[in-house]
């Protein structure tokens, strides 16, 4: 990279085994219609192509793109990667994007402008897709058939959008909507200074809510300004992280899990050590932690989350294509009616 040049922008993609999809998110970063940014590609012990894949970008655009790994090639984790990558860069905007996800070619552009207008904001996100349809069988080319992304969702915001959104507005949020309307990773820009103000990522947290714990110590500390653009694609396959922690036992996308309950207690001694106040923020993150405290719970919440996962199964097999968009909201309705948010 050009020594004598500070880019505005330091993008941060982490990877694990990722041949299968990581060529194309670099493509689409370096596809980016905003041009000030660094690629800092931060291997995480792989022991598939990928590696060799990182490298060749990092040889071929060295003015651009850097290649960097855990000393003797360790596998250390996605928090202590992020934070790998975030020093090894010197953006002074930080965003990350997962090597199997995507971003629209004006990500970073609406994103870098949209911030200049807040020099206050910490961070700033938008909705994310939940995108399904990339493994859709695609049409022929040339063709005007149409993919069938009925699978696909949009995060929800429920939070309102260009406006500055001061501590902990949105942090209460989050855990009023039980994490319904958490910004995915891909979808974030922070200014450095506010990455390095809360201590970045927490080391601690190697896999799942290594992006909660982190969003959870910025919304605390920092405002925030939301927008409503959907500029990048957060794809669902079965090697993510969320499926490998549902086939573990550590997460279930509609129940009580292992994982869950790690982050809130985590966030319940964060947030004593800190002298949170906020008396609305502490009452939702009681009422999220009350199903792991409840003995009554055994007994109660298996049937509700036994029943729930048969229906969602039924629907996804035989419901018609033009119903699915509204039987997912139902679907969203019942799993957060699961959580039992009294």
């Amino acid at each position: 990279m050009n020594p004598g040049h500070r880019p505005a922008v330091t993008v941060v993609m982490i990877f694990l085994n990722a041949r299968a999809y990581i060529e194309e998110a670099i493509e689409s970063v370096l596809a980016q219609t905003y041009r000030d940014f660094e690629l800092v590609l931060v291997d995480d012990g792989s022991t598939d192509e990928s590696t060799a894949i990182a490298k060749g970008y990092a040889a071929r655009l060295p003015n651009l793109v850097r290649y960097t790994e855990h000393a003797g090639h360790c596998n250390l984790g996605m928090s202590a990667s992020r934070n790998h990558g975030v020093a090894s860069g010197r953006g002074r905007l930080v965003s990350f994007l997962d090597a199997d996800d995507i971003w629209l070619p004006e990500r970073l552009h609406r994103f870098v402008n949209e911030m200049a207008l807040f020099p206050g904001a910490g961070m700033l996100y938008g909705p994310t897709l939940y995108w399904h349809s990339w493994a859709a069988p695609r049409p022929p080319v040339g063709s005007d058939e149409e993919l069938d992304t009925s699978e696909d969702f949009v995060g929800e915001l429920r939070l309102p959008t260009h406006v500055l959104l001061e501590p902990p507005r949105v942090l209460r949020e989050w855990l009023v909507s039980g994490g319904a309307c958490l910004p995915g990773i891909c979808s974030l820009l922070i200014r450095r200074e506010a990455y390095e103000a809360i201590g970045g990522f927490e080391p601690s947290f190697r896999g799942l809510y290594e992006d909660q714990v982190f969003l959870s110590k910025i919304a605390l500390a920092r405002s925030i300004v939301v927008i409503p653009e959907v500029l990048d694609h957060y794809r669902q396959h079965a090697g993510s992280c969320c499926h490998q922690g549902v086939a573990s036992g550590e997460y279930h996308p509609d129940g009580l899990h292992p994982a869950r309950r790690r982050y809130l207690l985590w966030l319940e001694d964060y947030c004593r050590e800190r002298g949170v106040a906020d008396r609305e923020l502490l009452q939702a993150l009681e009422r999220e932690l009350w199903p792991y405290r409840s003995r009554v719970n055994e007994l109660i919440y298996p049937a509700p989350r036994a029943a729930l996962s048969v229906a969602k199964n039924a629907l996804r097999q035989y419901a018609p294509p033009w119903t699915r968009p509204p039987l997912r909201m139902l679907r969203q309705g019942l799993s957060r009616m699961s959580r039992l948010e009294l």
